[in-house]
C-alpha cells in the first residue's frame, strides 16, 4: 500500500498536480524528495569539478571514516566494513560486522554508518569526515522529520552518535574510491563474527588493500 501511495504522489508531483498525503506515516515523503533533490543539486552545482577518481587523505588534524555494506538479496545476509585513517593515510582502526536480517541494501548502508561512527566514539578520534557511496542514504541524513519506520530508528541513532562527535560532514563519493571499505564489507559477508584491527596489527590482506588504495591516490 505504501508503495502504491508513493507512486501516486510521485505522479502528482511529476505532472504538476496537487499531492494529497493520506496518513501521518507518509508525511516524511515530501521532505525526503525535497532533501534528495537539494543534495543532488549540490552535487551538480559545480559542473567544472570532476568526480574524484581516487581516495584522498583528510586535512591535518582530521580523520576520515570510509564505510560500505555488502548485501545478499536472497539470504538477507549483510557484511559491513569501516576504516578510519589519518591525514597520512595510515590506518587508525578498521572493523567488520556481519548479520542475517537486513531488510534492504539501503538499510545495510545505514547500519554501517552507525557502526562506523561507534568506532571513534570508543577509540577517541575527533574531527571526523564520513564517506560512503550510497547517495540515497546520505540524502536521508538531511531530513528533519524522520519516518516512523526502521530507517527512522537507525537515522536517529546516526544523528545522535554524530552529535556526540565532531563530525564535519557526511559525503558521497564513487565506489571506485571506496576500495578499502568495500573489501572489508565483502570480507565481513563471509564471517560469523565482528572483528577489529588497530594500526599496530593488521592481517596481510588488509595491508595489501590499504597500500594499493593509498598508492592509487
Amino acid at each position: 500500500m505504501y508503495t502504491w501511495e508513493i507512486w501516486n504522489l510521485r505522479n502528482s508531483w511529476t505532472h504538476g498536480k496537487e499531492a494529497i498525503i493520506k496518513g501521518n506515516e507518509l508525511r516524511w515523503i515530501p521532505e525526503y524528495i525535497s532533501s534528495f533533490k537539494a543534495y543532488r543539486a549540490t552535487m551538480h552545482s559545480l559542473p567544472s569539478s570532476p568526480q574524484p577518481r581516487h581516495w584522498t587523505v583528510p586535512l591535518p588534524g582530521q580523520f576520515r571514516l570510509d564505510v560500505d555494506a555488502a548485501f545478499d538479496a536472497n539470504s538477507k545476509c549483510y557484511g559491513l566494513g569501516a576504516a578510519i585513517r589519518d591525514n597520512t593515510g595510515s590506518l587508525i582502526i578498521a572493523g567488520v560486522w556481519s548479520g542475517q536480517q537486513a531488510s534492504s541494501v539501503g538499510m545495510a548502508e545505514l547500519m554501517v554508518m552507525k557502526a562506523g561512527l561507534q568506532m571513534p566514539k570508543d577509540y577517541g578520534q575527533s574531527s571526523l569526515i564520513v564517506f560512503c557511496d550510497a547517495i540515497n542514504e546520505v540524502a536521508k541524513l538531511q531530513w528533519n522529520a524522520l519516518p516512523a519506520n526502521e530507517d527512522g530508528i537507525v537515522l536517529s541513532d546516526i544523528k545522535q552518535l554524530a552529535s556526540t562527535l565532531n563530525v564535519v560532514s557526511f559525503n558521497c563519493f564513487p565506489r571506485i574510491c571506496n576500495g578499502v571499505a568495500h573489501c572489508l564489507a565483502r570480507n565481513a559477508l563471509h564471517r560469523l563474527n565482528s572483528e577489529f584491527w588497530l594500526d599496530d596489527f593488521q592481517p596481510s590482506w588488509l595491508v595489501t588493500v590499504l597500500q594499493a588504495n593509498l598508492h592509487a591516490s
